[in-house]
């Protein structure tokens, strides 16, 4: 066996983050790691990969003890780990992140650097992933997929016996996600032992040759995944029967003659989106499909007023608007929840309670009302289900998808009219990502109007009224209901 932990456990202040855990992981197989928000799947692959020591248990790597001090001990050991949250440093170029542990090597007398080599080397990492990235392209040019598979070909790059990917495909299209996955087979043919945490079982039962189920930090047990149906894993997983369905049914769509929230007439934004006409009607969800880069983002981002409309108007609730910056958005009712909750999201060092309130903090005449901050807190944790300590915990000691909630919360808060969805179950699990769905749902039959861009097909089909599909920057296709409409009717017109 490569790597078998036994009985670990781990407590952060009051939070036990995981008990009486043991896995197993096989030389040459790929190893799945599942369960809900704060099961402790992250936190026992911090363990595993160095960045978190646990308090006690045993682990052995290759037979011999292993009780790796950090990540860099680990790496040396053969274990490479990529993080959940994005950790590319932008001041830096592409090559220069994926060596950014090891640029010593890359180094001359005096400090002069063989760019020339490290640049050739970075490249053959991320070929060797099966990415459409050129290592001279500049890094704020990048989406976020394109991130996150620079962290993976910078672990790749130490050519670890072991890796470990905590929730890596959260962040990638479909097209990246299968890169990943073909990467992930790949290896585990050449020997490596993998393991990864995803809340997507459709990646798990493609993927993994073993599953450990973990439930409130606790082993449920471990199992080939031949050996386990889908159902029974989500059993396990939350405790309860999802066989009824994720999503819940729709409503009946809005009437035509529904009062448009938002109108946004031949707007272009940035270099992405151009020239698109689009509404959306009080209490319908509209969904936008497309790929990274093809517009939805671009479109969110001159609707917030992070960017300024290269050409158009748009109206909200009828009356012209042009927002100066995204503080005016908010104070116009638009929410907006963005792709990348740890840098746009919320503050991760501020509370859950600051986190929920900060759009719109409730003032008692010019003082901060922290009584009346409390009790929104309090009502929010409940409504969306939040899952901390209290709401003076910090939103670092969540879990991914409990942060998701969080910044969910803070845009519930505001008591919007129009809310911008970016991937709003990234990071999140099936069971909570049920009641984030239905929640979704309840709001849009209240009357709030939604768009909903994701990336994950199933999602954007089962939530959306009507969808939209973007290609280069303008409208390849409507469906005027996403009712009945299949994946593949949606991904012609993507590409």
């Amino acid at each position: 066996m490569t790597l078998v932990a036994a009985h670990l456990y781990k407590q952060f202040g009051p939070t036990r983050a995981a008990s009486d855990v043991s896995i197993t992981l096989r030389t040459g197989t790929v190893h799945a790691i599942v369960g809900e928000n704060g099961a402790g799947k992250s936190t026992t692959l911090r363990m595993l990969g160095g960045a978190t020591r646990p308090d006690s248990g045993e682990m052995t790597l290759r037979d011999a003890p292993y009780a790796p001090q950090s990540i860099v001990d680990a790496t040396l050991r053969g274990v490479a780990l990529v993080h959940q949250e994005i950790t590319i440093n932008r001041s830096l170029n592409i090559a220069e992140n994926i060596f950014i542990g090891n640029l010593r090597s890359y180094a001359r007398p005096l400090g002069i650097m063989k760019r020339k080599q490290m640049a050739t080397v970075a490249q053959a990492a991320l070929d060797r992933i099966g990415v459409d990235i050129s290592v001279s392209t500049s890094i704020d040019r990048l989406n976020l997929g394109e991130l996150k598979c620079i962290e993976i070909a910078r672990a790749i790059s130490s050519n670890p016996n072991t890796l470990l990917l905590d929730e890596s495909t959260a962040y990638l299209d479909h097209r990246e996600v299968d890169a990943v996955l073909r990467v992930m087979r790949e290896l585990k043919s050449q020997g490596m032992t993998i393991g990864f945490v995803s809340h997507h079982l459709s990646e798990v039962l493609a993927a993994a040759d073993d599953l450990t189920i973990l439930k409130d930090g606790q082993f449920v047990g471990s199992f080939r995944a031949t050996e386990v149906e889908e159902g029974e894993i989500h059993r396990l997983m939350v405790g309860r029967d999802l066989t009824h369905g994720t999503y819940p049914p729709r409503a009946s769509p809005p009437a035509l003659s529904a009062p448009a929230i938002l109108r946004a007439e031949k707007v272009a934004v940035g270099r992405e989106l151009n020239e698109i006409t689009i509404e959306v009607r009080r209490g319908e969800i509209l969904g936008l499909a497309g790929l990274k880069g093809a517009g939805a983002e671009a479109l969110f981002a001159g609707i917030v007023g992070d960017e300024p409309l290269r050409h158009g108007f748009m109206q909200l609730a009828g009356k012209n608007y042009h927002p100066s910056n995204p503080r005016a958005a908010w104070k116009h009712g638009i929410a907006h929840l963005p792709g990348d909750r740890g840098n746009e999201g919320l503050i991760a060092g501020f509370s859950v309670l600051d986190n929920l309130v900060m759009a719109r903090p409730p003032r008692r005449g010019p003082f901060f009302d922290r009584s009346r901050a409390r009790a929104m807190s309090k009502e929010l944790i409940k409504l969306i289900g939040i899952r901390t300590s209290g709401a003076d915990a910090p939103c670092r000691s969540l879990s991914g998808g409990n942060m998701q909630k969080v910044v969910l919360g803070k845009c519930l808060a505001v008591g919007p009219e129009l809310l911008l969805l970016n991937n709003p179950t990234r990071g999140v699990d099936v069971g909570a990502r049920v009641e984030i769905y239905g929640l979704i749902r309840q709001k849009a039959a209240e009357g709030l109007a939604i768009i909903l861009s994701s990336e994950d097909m199933p999602e954007l089909i089962g939530m959306s009224d009507r969808l939209v599909v973007l290609r280069q920057g303008v409208i390849a296709r409507e469906f005027p209901s996403a009712e009945g409409v299949q994946e593949h009717d949606v991904v012609q017109y993507m590409t």
